[in-house]
């Protein structure tokens, strides 16, 4: 077989390695599930600022769609300014924080202890300062959203199994074995599509970003915290079913969108969106879910799964093939944690 090609700035033996080291902290991961699925909680409050929150939208439609547990994704810095009375002493917040110390997290989980709340934290290190206000602790240091959703998902979809509102559990975990391997070989398959639109598309002085569902909150990451922050680049995000009101009437000929075609219900609310689409502006990317699934995992998990997905293709790709043709560094920053603000 012919050598695959080197994808620019990718450890492949490192992300494989970092699969393995996730999914080998399943047991805990589904332990703490366990402890607090033994428990009765009146409402599950998911929290966070900027991609924190991002990352728990698919959490938060995946409680909607299988239970009918309340469950709410909160901003964290605006329920502490509000005082948010859907945190009571009877919640559940779950949040995350590679850092550990993002303070309008930590804050929001004080303040909901203080009120005799239960707190749920994804970490890198366990002596952060967001560990030190949270009642379980799942400790993973493994970057890349693959990872992120792992743990995200062993863990709401285990709570929900012991709640008898998902009893596909241990056919998913099990699959999840898989994902690694079968995202390395989608990324190879997509990275010379990522490199041609971004080496097309890099000096866009604006971009419209569409998409809906399961996968919104990683659009939302997508445009926020790597277009805005990591190569400040202009976009506007709308989802499907807005589209039609307002975002429209600003596509031109030489206005450049990108149009993610998910999977499940929605999917026809972004086909409907790509017919007007085309011919009215010369840069149309679509990002077609169905052409990146995942083998070897069931049908009806790769609609839950379409977030990774997108992350694997896009974060994966699209975003280091981005500063490779844009020389901007995706670690450099102007304002974020360069100062006190």
């Amino acid at each position: 077989m012919p050598k695959r090609e080197e994808m620019y700035k990718f450890d492949e033996q490192k992300f494989l390695l970092d699969g393995l080291k996730v999914y080998a902290i399943r047991v805990s991961i589904e332990e703490a599930a366990d402890r607090l699925a033994g428990r009765q909680f009146s409402n599950l409050v998911l929290t966070g600022v900027g991609g924190t929150t991002a990352e728990l939208h698919a959490v938060r439609r995946i409680v909607e769609i299988y239970s009918d547990i309340p469950v709410h994704l909160l901003n964290a810095a605006e329920a502490r300014a509000c005082a948010d009375r859907r945190i009571t002493k009877d919640s559940l917040l779950i949040t995350a924080s590679k850092s550990g110390d993002t303070k309008e997290t930590v804050e929001i989980c004080r303040y909901a202890r203080e009120l005799g709340a239960t707190v749920a934290s994804f970490v890198a290190t366990a002596d952060c300062p967001l560990a030190k206000v949270s009642d379980e602790v799942i400790v993973s240091p493994e970057e890349g959203m693959e990872n992120t959703y792992l743990r995200l998902y062993l863990f709401i979809l285990r709570y929900l199994y012991q709640k008898g509102c998902f009893p596909a559990y241990e056919r998913f975990a099990d699959q999840m074995k898989r994902l690694h391997p079968e995202a390395l070989r989608v990324k190879h398959r997509y990275d010379a599509t990522a490199d041609e639109n971004t080496r097309k598309y890099y000096k866009e002085p604006y971009q419209i970003w569409i998409g809906s569902d399961m996968v919104f909150g990683e659009l939302t990451l997508l445009t926020m915290c790597v277009l805005e922050e990591m190569q400040w680049m202009r976009n506007r995000l709308v989802s499907s079913a807005e589209f039609f009101h307002g975002t429209l009437e600003l596509v031109e000929k030489d206005v450049m969108v990108t149009l993610v075609k998910g999977l499940g219900p929605c999917r026809e609310l972004d086909e409907r969106v790509e017919r007007f689409l085309q011919g009215r502006t010369d840069k149309l990317v679509v990002v077609d879910l169905e052409e990146v699934r995942l083998t070897g995992i069931d049908e009806e998990f790769q609609y839950l799964l379409s977030p990774v997905l997108f992350a694997n293709v896009m974060e994966g790709r699209y975003c280091w093939n981005l500063e490779k043709y844009s020389g901007h560094d995706l670690s450099i920053r102007r304002y974020y944690r360069q100062f006190e603000y």
